[in-house]
């Protein structure tokens, strides 16, 4: 796959990135409503947020955001400044992936934190906060300014470290999921054994679902650390 990917043309490379995101779009559509018809019982919110044509509009030019952020780091590897690894035993691969798990987790939060810096959150992350509730495509619902920045974060970290490729489409894969469930307006996990134990550990369902109706606490995406370490946890 890289082979092919770094052989493309730049025309040919745009085309694949939009398609490549395009059914990352269709995935967390797809799962949001596989995992809302399965799970039984009320919503987290009385009242339902509407799929609109302005909230249309946006997850699109996101996509089209995220497209950017894939050619701009194809274009890092063929200059030399982002280096990658393949072959990597299953166990490499499960630490390179944990790693980039944390270490997103990280940079996500503090960039989450000043995104609710009062300039930053009336310039860009309010748009994100217009959806109180959540629906389909609350995830791609974002200021375009935010989509390339959380995916400046991502080309940083493989811009400091030679993750294996294998590794990058693991993680990309678990953020697409989780970012999904975060914005479920059911509480999916509610009474399961995962729930059990994991909810001390992960941001589950109606954590990020509080956030969006508390902004000054649970800021985290994939664990529950940096707000437990920074004092902004709200337990659910």
């Amino acid at each position: 796959m890289l082979d092919l990917v770094i052989g493309m043309s730049i025309t040919q490379l745009v085309l694949f990135s939009i398609v490549l995101n395009i059914l990352f779009y269709g995935v967390s559509i797809g799962l949001y409503l596989t995992l809302n018809r399965c799970k039984k019982g009320e919503y987290i919110q009385e009242i339902k947020q509407e799929i609109t044509r302005r909230d249309l509009i946006l997850s699109f030019v996101v996509l089209l955001c995220n497209a950017g952020v894939f050619v701009l780091g194809v274009g890092l590897y063929n200059y030399g400044y982002i280096h990658v690894l393949e072959g990597s035993s299953i166990t490499v691969i499960a630490l390179q992936t944990l790693g980039l798990v944390i270490g997103m987790d990280f940079l996500m939060y503090v960039f989450h934190r000043l995104a609710h810096i009062p300039i930053f959150y009336s310039l860009a992350h309010l748009r994100h906060h217009e959806h109180n509730s959540v629906n389909a495509i609350s995830l791609f619902v974002l200021h375009p300014l935010e989509a390339i920045g959380f995916g400046l974060l991502f080309i940083l970290l493989l811009c400091i470290y030679p993750f294996d490729t294998f590794s990058i489409g693991l993680y990309l894969l678990i953020n697409l999921i989780w970012g999904t469930i975060g914005h479920i307006d059911k509480d999916v996990f509610k009474n399961t054994y995962f729930e059990r134990w994991t909810r001390d550990i992960l941001c589950l369902t109606l954590f990020h679902n509080i956030h969006h109706q508390d902004p000054n606490c649970n800021y985290g995406f994939y664990t529950l650390l940096w707000d437990k370490l920074f004092k902004t946890y709200r337990k659910v």
